[in-house]
């Protein structure tokens, strides 16, 4: 028989007619759970495309060009969502595909147990915490680390709701904890309260007794600047990420140190436009030059932070409103699945590499001063 790929190619114009746009969703859904597309491709084929028929061309190619295995599954699954069309085109699955075929694994079950993120091996753990280029992991019975999650989701502006952004806050306090972070969140603040809420996580004691700490802000954004609750065309209420930095650096954050400060943003615009989809970033604002410090700060005055934003300055980040940012979905994934064998830069760099075939948008590590290689040790 004729391999599935070819099938599919041969019949792409018939296809591309007859699927309807929730047949689509399905096998979607479908293809994403047997590991034949990733997030990224998912995102692409339902979000990048407006109409049913570009979805159905979006899905048919992407799967069509990684062979006739995954073009197998496929077809499977479309027998199984839409008999009638697939009766009408002669298009049924190949019987007794296992003999011809390698089987599929059965598809990954991830744990509800602190198993959900990949654990290090207790030799792995020996031989890194002992090298001198790693930042050191205080005993667990003994650290207190704490994290800090920033989250507007509501607005004054009732039109600049950004639904979804609670899935982002659940799932990113789930993995801060799993890391050992007992987290503090807060959801819906002016910019001054912003800025206020930062300071006071800065000044409290428990940093001394903590290795690192996690601060994610999630919210409207513009190019270098944070969006409050109450921000619109007409008001600005805006928190300048600059802030972050002053806030925690080593003169006005003793507690920190000298330890890895992992500030992560998902900037978020969160028009209501009908879409799936929102774009993350406002209209580009022109860039502010600072002045530089005097020469009383010239010791290492912002050392052992690294920032990773969601998205390239005055570009587009993109927001599921059901589940979630891409690059906050990502991010957990990578994480969850690698911080057992990877330092935080690695872990990063394969979040960026999970966007290669995702064009419109590209998250970017800023501000990089980390002085030694920075690992979770997710179990110690």
């Amino acid at each position: 028989m004729e391999a599935a790929d070819k099938r599919l190619k041969k019949l792409r114009t018939d296809l591309v007619n007859g699927l309807t746009k929730g047949v689509i969703a399905d096998l979607v859904d479908e293809m994403q759970g047997e590991g034949v597309i990733n997030t990224s491709e998912c995102e692409e084929i339902l979000q990048a495309n407006v109409t049913t028929k570009d979805k159905a061309r979006g899905l048919i190619d992407t799967v069509s060009r990684k062979g006739p295995r995954a073009s197998e599954k496929l077809i499977q699954s479309l027998n199984n969502a839409d008999k009638e069309l697939c009766n009408k085109l002669g298009l049924s699955p190949v019987e007794n595909m296992g003999s011809s075929v390698p089987p599929t694994p059965p598809a990954l079950v991830i744990p509800t147990t602190g198993e959900w993120i990949t654990p290090c091996v207790q030799q792995q753990y020996d031989e890194l915490s002992q090298k001198t280029e790693v930042y050191p992991v205080l005993p667990k019975n003994n650290r207190k680390r704490l994290a800090l999650i920033i989250n507007n989701i509501e607005f004054t502006n009732p039109k600049m709701a950004r639904h979804g952004a609670e899935v982002d806050e659940k799932q990113m306090q789930k993995l801060l904890n799993g890391f050992g972070y007992e987290v503090e969140g807060h959801n819906n603040l002016t910019a001054e309260a912003m800025k206020e809420a930062l300071t006071a996580f800065s000044n409290r004691e428990e940093h001394v007794q903590s290795d690192s700490t996690f601060i994610v802000l999630m919210s409207h954004g513009l190019r270098d600047k944070i969006c409050g609750k109450r921000h619109s065309e007409s008001e600005e209420d805006t928190f300048h990420i600059d802030q972050i930095f002053n806030i925690l650096n080593n003169k006005n954050c003793k507690g920190l140190r000298g330890k890895p400060k992992i500030i992560i943003i998902q900037a978020c615009r969160g028009r209501s436009l009908g879409h799936a989809y929102v774009s993350d970033s406002a209209t580009p604002q022109p860039h502010i030059e600072y002045e530089e410090e005097g020469p009383f700060y010239q010791v290492h005055k912002e050392s052992d932070f690294i920032c990773f934003c969601s998205t390239t300055p005055d570009s587009v980040a993109l927001r599921h409103p059901e589940k979630g940012s891409i690059f906050i979905q990502n991010l957990i994934d990578v994480m969850r699945q690698n911080a057992s064998n990877d330092h935080i830069e690695e872990l990063f760099f394969k979040v960026q590499q999970s966007f290669m075939e995702f064009t419109r948008q590209l998250p970017v590590k800023e501000r990089g001063t980390l002085m030694k290689k920075f690992y979770l040790f997710p179990g110690f």
